[in-house]
C-alpha cells in the first residue's frame, strides 16, 4: 500500500521472469517426481532426498552437479560441490562437504570411501543450495535436506 492508502499496482511485465521461473521449476520437479519419491530414504520420522535424487533434480533443471577440490584439514576432508548450468557453464550453487575423522561410520573407513563421500555430500550442499525449492513441488512430506548428512547414512 502506498502512504495515501491506496494499493501499489504491480506491472505484469515485472512478474514475466518469475512466472517463466516458476513454470520451468514445475515442469522440472514433474520430470523427476517418480525418481525423487521413489529413492527418498526414511530416516526416523522423515523422507529424505538423496544426492543421486538431486542429481535428477539438477538435470531436470538443464544443470549438473559435481564436484571438486578434496582436501585433507584438522578434523577430516572437505570438498566443494558445484552445480552448473548446461547451456553456459555458469555456477549457479556452490556447497562444502565434510566427513569428519570422529565420525565411527567414517573414521576408520578406507581413503577411497572417505573421499567419495565428502564429494556426494559436497554435491548434496551445492544441489539442496541451488534446489532446495524444487523438493516441496514434489512432495510436501519430503525434506530439503540431503539423506547422507544424516546420522548413519
Amino acid at each position: 500500500m502506498h502512504d495515501n492508502g491506496s494499493l501499489a499496482v504491480v506491472e505484469p511485465v515485472a512478474l514475466s521472469h518469475v512466472s517463466e521461473n516458476h513454470r520451468k521449476a514445475t515442469d522440472g520437479a514433474g520430470l523427476v517426481r517418480a525418481i525423487v519419491i521413489g529413492k527418498a530414504v526414511q530416516i526416523g520420522l522423515r523422507k529424505y532426498v538423496p544426492v543421486d535424487a538431486y542429481q535428477a533434480i539438477a538435470n531436470a533443471m538443464g544443470c549438473v552437479a559435481s564436484a571438486r577440490d578434496v582436501k585433507k584439514v584438522d578434523g577430516g576432508l572437505t570438498a566443494i560441490g558445484e552445480v552448473k548450468r548446461l547451456s553456459d557453464g555458469m555456477v549457479m550453487a556452490e556447497g562444502e562437504g565434510f566427513v569428519g575423522d570422529d565420525e565411527p561410520k567414517w573414521k576408520n573407513g578406507p581413503e577411497y570411501a572417505r573421499r567419495s563421500m565428502v564429494q556426494t555430500r559436497a554435491i548434496g550442499r551445492a544441489c539442496r543450495a541451488a534446489f532446495a525449492f524444487v523438493v516441496p513441488m514434489i512432495d510436501l512430506g519430503l525434506s530439503s535436506t540431503p539423506a547422507e548428512e544424516m546420522e548413519g547414512i
